[in-house]
């Protein structure tokens, strides 16, 4: 049941987008997303007291705005997440993606948000055992200091989502990384219907921010309004 819910709510996020079906690079350009245009941005696995605040405490990386999406998770079981639909479509379009990260220098981990690809591991209609999540777990950066990642570039654990099972959680604790032309080799049908940044599961009080969010052509300023 668990799973059925996780499931209904990315394809409700993800909502189908007509125009995915002729451009394969997806929709282009910079868009502002704010507390009150979120771009099909929503949480999807939150879990505990986990929070996120757009707010300018933490500033902006290079050509960023004036501020960002802060999160935190208090617990080492809260989690929070910020993904989006939109970016519906193949996983090839992933090849060029990335994001900026910053801690809160006061937190006690060095861990820092991770990056989420929830797929159908096979395309085509979503059956039961179908849905996966696609993990990139970043490395330690300086604490204050953004730092972008280059998602695209980097390797990712593939885990069935199977009710309240925490795939971040499995990724750190050894799960197999994969390039994605590996994971696109392994499932050749594979498609993306929701993508976004991930906090949370052993992560007791981290306090990070994550901005500059950009999937193929697409890339999403998050500010404060």
């Amino acid at each position: 049941m668990a799973t059925a819910v996780a499931a209904a709510v990315l394809v409700a996020a993800g909502g189908w987008q007509p125009a995915l079906a002729f451009d394969p690079f997806g929709p282009s350009g910079t868009v502002v997303v704010t507390p009150s245009s979120a771009n099909q941005f929503a949480g999807t696995f939150d879990r505990g007291a986990g929070s996120r605040e757009f707010t300018a405490r933490h500033g902006a990386p290079p050509d960023g705005g004036s501020g960002a999406l802060e999160l935190r998770t208090p617990g080492k079981d809260d989690k929070v997440q910020f993904v989006t639909g939109e970016v519906a479509g193949p996983l090839e379009r992933f090849r060029s993606s990335s994001y900026w990260a910053l801690r809160d220098p006061g937190s006690p981990t060095d861990a820092m948000p991770s990056f989420q690809i929830a797929v159908d591991i096979d395309g085509g209609e979503l059956e039961p055992g179908d849905l996966h999540l696609l993990t990139f777990v970043p490395q330690p950066a300086p604490a204050g200091t953004w730092t972008r990642y280059d998602v695209g570039a980097g390797t990712f654990c593939t885990m069935q989502q199977i009710g309240g099972a925490d795939a971040y959680r499995a990724c750190v604790d050894g799960g197999e990384r994969r390039t994605l032309d590996a994971i696109v080799d392994a499932h050749p049908g594979i498609s993306v219907f929701a993508a976004g940044v991930n906090q949370g599961g052993a992560n007791a009080g981290l306090v990070a921010a994550v901005d500059l969010i950009q999937i193929g052509n697409r890339t999403y300023d998050l500010e404060p309004g």
